[in-house]
């Protein structure tokens, strides 16, 4: 998964622009997405991606786009 599929399928799923979309984007201030959608987000990462969502420790771990994608693209 490439930062860019990544970024588009944030995109689709929360319908925010993807030039909002930056690795320093924080889900819940500057993306407007909340915990239920987080989850949400979560588990169709994993579905669409075969990611392993075991590698989050905790919610902090994930709060940016960046964050949450070198967890789930196991550059961590």
């Amino acid at each position: 998964m490439t930062f860019n599929d990544f970024q588009h399928f944030i995109s689709e799923l929360s319908q925010v622009p993807i030039k909002s979309i930056h690795s320093d984007a924080s889900f819940r201030d500057d993306l407007g997405i909340d915990s239920l959608q987080m989850v949400n987000l979560i588990v169709r990462l994993t579905d669409r991606f075969g990611v392993d969502i075991s590698k989050i420790g905790t919610m902090e771990d994930i709060d940016t786009v960046g964050k949450m994608y070198v967890y789930l693209a196991g550059d961590k």
